[in-house]
């Protein structure tokens, strides 16, 4: 039910005329009164120092739980490869020591028959007896020898099994770390940018809730002029109660903005690992004073941005692993017939990725320069506004305006003002999705927030 109120606040204030796409909102300050037989006594509210959105920024990274979770199982891995370079190891030493036994055996072996046969060749006249223990022992070193060999041969054969399955898991550690790695430097990346896109959205939406506010006090004033005309039958009670209405409603999309505003809050205090009701005030980040349009789409322009592509160099990586497995003629002829299947998915799918690059490249240019136009555009529109504004207040001030008249064109240069604020925000963000896309970074996270934002 709140996130149905989250996606009726967007489309409310949209209905109030205010020019911003989603409404979500701040916490108020929380007022307790006490209450005695003489007095109410209102408790002092506590102070919130409003956060910037670098300080926001910084705690999201240095708290977040997720970022918790991943540096746990980037560490995890790295244990993974301690333990295999380990077990390595042990196949050597066993290996070298299996050597070891086969040579002292060997040593052994020779120098016992050589031995005997000294001693024999020194005593021929040694009895039958000496000649059969002599060569009963010869046997045995030799023997002996033989067993180490073959000791040698099978701890060979085990450990080269062994290696190669453990060097298996050691290249898939690898690769997992590395994607773990970028896991990490995507989700840094990310969080920096759903921050910004959270803390802009925050600001818009409790400068649009004053302006709520305000045009309900107008509202409210119109209503009560209605009511005086009505007496004076200079009104139908239809009119009545259609000011009536538009006064329930407004309050309706004040209250509706409020939650809102209370869930973008909540989610930017999880994000920085703080209880999602603490207190939060933002200040509204600076807008940008030089508007500029975005590159021409090129070539040069597609392959800056294939060569960084995570995902596209991930399946490079398959195709590469496949085409080696073809290669390795120990396996089975169906087990190759499968990795040059594998091949051909991999294949399709670069392709897929390679065609997914340029078109997100040509979205994310023509996001740039249509919020480039949109931002010029309402610079424009509230440098114009303003002046007449001045220029109201003046014909206000000889009397040639009511007041009600005069509140309603307030109302409508802070409304320019507010659609100039978003129209910043809008353009600061198409840049910002641009540069994390040339620089390979991942949008999924962000995207997420932003399409749960803008329903």
């Amino acid at each position: 039910m709140a996130k149905l109120k989250y996606q009726k606040c967007g489309a409310l204030l949209l209905a109030s005329l205010l020019t911003f796409s989603m409404a979500v909102p701040a916490f108020a300050q929380v007022t307790t009164q006490k209450e005695d037989t003489s007095q109410a006594e209102t408790l002092e509210e506590p102070v919130v120092v409003p956060l910037t959105l670098e300080e926001i920024q910084k705690e999201v990274l240095k708290n977040n739980r997720l970022q918790t979770t991943l540096a746990l199982n980037y560490k995890k891995i790295l244990s993974g490869l301690d333990a295999i370079d380990d077990g390595l190891d042990d196949l050597a030493d066993a290996q070298d020591d299996a050597a070891d036994a086969r040579r002292l055996a060997g040593q052994a072996a020779s120098s016992g028959s050589s031995t005997i046969s000294s001693v024999i060749a020194v005593d021929p006249t040694a009895g039958a007896t000496e000649h059969v223990l002599g060569t009963v022992s010869s046997g045995l070193l030799s023997g002996s020898a033989k067993i180490a060999s073959g000791m040698e041969d099978m701890t060979d054969s085990i450990a080269d099994a062994q290696r190669d399955t453990l060097e298996d898991q050691q290249e898939d550690l690898k690769n997992t770390k590395m994607d773990l790695n970028k896991t990490q430097e995507d989700w840094k990346n990310q969080a920096l940018l759903v921050t910004q896109l959270l803390v802009e959205k925050t600001v818009q939406v409790e400068q649009g809730l004053g302006l709520l506010e305000e045009k309900l006090e107008l509202m409210e004033r119109l209503y009560a002029i209605e009511e005086k005309k009505a007496a004076l039958g200079f009104s139908t009670d239809t009119d009545l109660v259609q000011a009536k209405l538009a006064v329930s409603q407004n309050s309706k999309d004040i209250d509706d903005a409020k939650n809102g505003l209370t869930l973008l809050k909540r989610q930017m205090n999880d994000l920085m690992g703080r209880p999602i009701d603490d207190p939060l005030e933002v200040e509204a980040p600076e807008l940008t004073r030089v508007i500029e349009y975005a590159p021409e789409y090129s070539e040069e322009l597609l392959k800056e941005a294939t060569d960084k592509n995570y995902q596209l160099k991930t399946l490079r990586r398959d195709y590469q692993q496949a085409e080696e497995k073809t290669k390795d003629y120990t396996l089975y002829s169906g087990q190759i017939k499968m990795s040059e299947t594998d091949m051909d998915i991999a294949k399709v799918a670069m392709e897929t990725q390679e065609v997914a690059i340029a078109n997100d490249l040509k979205k994310k240019l023509d996001s740039i320069n249509k919020a480039a136009t949109a931002y010029q555009l309402q610079k424009d529109t509230y440098d114009k506004a303003k002046t007449q504004w001045e220029q109201q207040q003046k014909s206000a001030k000889l009397g040639l305006v009511s007041a009600v008249e005069i509140q309603g064109l307030e109302l409508q240069f802070e409304q320019a003002e507010l659609a100039k604020l978003q129209a910043a925000y809008d353009y600061d963000l198409a840049w910002e999705e641009y540069h994390l896309l040339m620089s390979g970074t991942s949008l999924d996270i962000y995207d997420t927030y932003k399409e749960q934002i803008a329903g």
